[in-house]
């Protein structure tokens, strides 16, 4: 996933910060937080992101690479 920032420039026309650099006809998802919302999402990313990084690094597999430390 690829969060990307984004003017609304009416009519329609949203314009990106940066090329996404994805093919023509590509489906997006747009989602616009209502105001006060921006801190709740970011909770909720942070609450995401961390429970995957623990998956990560809880990995016993990956502990024989600690002889090498």
């Amino acid at each position: 996933m690829k969060t990307l920032s984004a003017i609304y420039k009416g009519n329609l026309t949203i314009e990106l910060s940066e090329d996404p650099n994805l093919p023509e006809d590509t489906a997006v998802l747009v989602v616009l937080p209502e105001r006060g919302d921006e801190d709740e999402m970011r909770l909720q990313l942070r609450n995401a992101a961390e429970f995957v990084f623990a998956k990560l690094w809880d990995n016993e597999e990956d502990e024989v690479w600690s002889e090498y430390l």
